[in-house]
């Protein structure tokens, strides 16, 4: 196999969601250890198949396939999942089309939705569960897109890329407070606003955007562990008080 450069930002961002996902995971069993055994072989093989999404051939189709066998058989079917479907989607599109911004932003985001994949794969996915990946998926998307606007070679606006990302920001914590009513997930989308507040303007020499991915990666850290920690210590404690009603039980 020839070896391909390695992407550690995008790397690190897989291992990032298998520990939020581990460690949201309330139980420990011979399943948990299948994921992550699946989910380290799938880390190995990622880099390989990112540079060959716009010329797959026989083999590289073939071994998409043999990898998507656990998750067939394990995974938890839950409504859920249809973020990480849709974001997947978004990427394979905007990969053909050639519309790398976009695609670069939506690969980032389905990576860190993965939490929610291998979180389904072990147990059922609760509605705490769902919302701190959710604001671990809105927080990748923020940096991805910071990291997308500084490039000096990118022609996109600094405004235009900022109120977007600032928007899905807004309406993902609407939608945390509407559902949970719980103080506790809001915070965590302070990480996101303080990333949008303190992105600067374009960097002019493109070494510099070695520096912004080593602040990304311990601000993710950060936030794995302060999300983890959360819903142990304060999430399980707290009685579960829904806003909205689910009609399906499976939801929670």
């Amino acid at each position: 196999m020839q070896k391909a450069p390695m992407a550690h930002g995008l790397i690190s961002s897989l291992i990032l969601s298998l520990v939020l996902a581990l460690g949201l995971s309330s139980k420990i069993s011979i399943i948990s250890l299948i994921v992550i055994i699946n989910a380290i072989i799938d880390i190995y093989y990622f880099n390989y198949l990112r540079l060959r999404i716009n010329k797959m051939k026989v083999k590289n189709i073939t071994l998409v396939a043999i990898l998507l066998i656990p998750y067939i058989i394990l995974v938890k079917l839950t409504l859920y999942l249809i973020l990480s479907v849709s974001l997947l989607i978004i990427y394979l599109t905007s990969s053909l089309r050639r519309k790398y911004v976009l695609s670069n932003i939506s690969g980032s985001s389905f990576l860190s939705s993965m939490s929610l994949v291998w979180l389904s794969m072990i147990s059922y996915v609760r509605i705490y569960q769902f919302l701190i990946i959710l604001s671990w998926i809105m927080f990748t998307l923020t940096l991805a897109s910071i990291v997308e606007y500084k490039l000096p070679f990118r022609k996109i606006e600094k405004v235009k890329t900022i109120g977007y990302t600032l928007s899905l920001v807004v309406i993902a914590i609407a939608l945390t407070y509407l559902v949970s009513g719980n103080y506790y997930l809001v915070t965590l989308y302070l990480f996101p606003l303080i990333a949008l507040s303190l992105s600067g303007n374009k960097i002019i020499n493109i070494k510099e955007i070695k520096k912004i991915g080593r602040i990304g990666m311990y601000s993710s850290i950060l936030f794995v562990l302060i999300s983890i920690l959360m819903y142990h210590l304060l999430i399980l404690s707290t009685p579960i008080a829904l806003n909205i009603f689910f009609v399906h039980k499976a939801l929670f």
